[in-house]
């Protein structure tokens, strides 16, 4: 188990992942391609183990055969014929919001989830290929543009994560909002009959509605988060959430999978208008999507706050919700271009959506009459 998880599969997801996780390592981008680069007996060692967690292959007792062997190719045939006895996969969050933590998703959960998200899209109309433009090694990507179409029995394109595939009638999109968003700029004509998926952050009104003028068929919107896979989905422009067929409503703030006894907390303010319909009042703490990513301010001033060089500072976001970003207001310890100078290098290798693209230097942070902290 899973025997629908093929070679081909695990290449592709493997090929994310390692791309993602040296990257992280080397602490620069890795280019989008076919083959990793050359690595050194370190970074081997590194992405050895981040293979061994993701694909839990250290439940078989083959995750010393990693170290054994010298291809992508190689490792993706490992994988295939270790996972068949494995318990499932382990996604991290992207430790955006708070350390990054890790979730074990069951082959069980993931197979239900698949079914439910199929027979959604069934509802909507026959698919007849999935096409990928996102990372497969996050929980999004693998279970729509993955395990769906594996379970469901239906072909599936795993496109460079940089170039859109060319899409043909009869597809299903699987990709982000800020993906989205552009695709929307760009004043793409659809081919008949092409649906689109997208999750991991909110979409702008502005930029569905004009996905929809240019003929997509439909946009599904899966609810959910990495801590728990897919909860609910909803068609645009529709307002309300429709919980998949393996979740059912606890009460208020707790939802819990068929068949299961606890129950999961919702990070979300959500208003119920039946025992499987929703609607979403905001988040339940500071987090924001940028990009598709969820971020906490807090957390991103907390992590300027602790540099020597800076005595105080307060993180608000800026811009419209679509190309929103964060913007910080520093107080410096030490000379202001030495401040400037030192968040400058640390920020340097923050992810994109964590970076304040704005930062004001002052002696105070603003505050109204009463005390209270005011944008600038």
């Amino acid at each position: 188990m899973p025997h629908w998880l093929t070679v081909t599969d695990c290449r592709a997801v493997l090929l994310d992942l390692v791309r993602a996780e040296l990257s992280a390592y080397r602490g620069s981008t890795i280019p989008d391609g076919q083959k990793p680069p050359e690595l050194d007996s370190l970074e081997r060692l590194h992405l050895a183990g981040c293979v061994n967690e993701f694909f839990r292959l250290h439940e078989t007792g083959a995750e010393d055969r990693l170290l054994m062997t010298n291809s992508l190719d190689e490792w993706a045939t490992l994988v295939a014929a270790a996972i068949s006895t494995t318990s499932g996969l382990t996604f991290r969050t992207s430790g955006s919001t708070g350390s990054p933590t890790s979730h074990l998703h069951s082959w069980q959960h993931i197979e239900a989830e698949a079914a439910a998200l199929a027979e959604c899209l069934a509802a909507k109309r026959p698919i007849q290929r999935v096409v990928s433009w996102l990372p497969l090694h996050h929980l999004y990507g693998f279970m729509v543009a993955v395990a769906l179409p594996a379970c469901a029995g239906i072909p599936r394109n795993y496109g460079s994560n940089q170039a859109l595939p060319e899409l043909r009638s009869g597809d299903l999109l699987v990709t982000v909002p800020p993906r989205w968003d552009f695709l929307a700029r760009s004043g793409k004509t659809w081919p008949a009959q092409v649906l689109g998926v997208s999750s991991t952050g909110p979409l702008a009104d502005t930029t569905v509605a004009s996905l929809l003028q240019h003929d997509l068929t439909g946009l599904l919107d899966i609810y959910g988060s990495t801590e728990t896979g897919g909860i609910a989905t909803r068609w645009w422009p529709e307002s309300s959430y429709q919980l998949l067929a393996h979740w059912q409503r606890l009460d208020s703030q707790h939802i819990k999978r068929r068949g299961d006894t606890s129950g999961t907390p919702l990070m979300d303010q959500l208003h119920w208008l039946s025992e499987c319909t929703f609607q979403l009042h905001g988040r339940l703490d500071d987090v924001i999507s940028i990009g598709g990513i969820n971020v906490s301010p807090t957390r991103v001033a907390e992590r300027l706050r602790a540099l020597s060089s800076v005595q105080e500072c307060a993180v608000r976001p800026t811009g419209p919700d679509a190309q929103r970003r964060l913007k910080a207001f520093v107080v410096p310890a030490v000379d202001p271009a030495i401040a400037e100078q030192d968040i400058a290098n640390t920020i340097a290798l923050w992810p994109a959506a964590e970076r304040p693209i704005n930062i004001t230097y002052g002696d105070v942070i603003p505050t109204n009459a009463i005390g209270k902290r005011t944008d600038w």
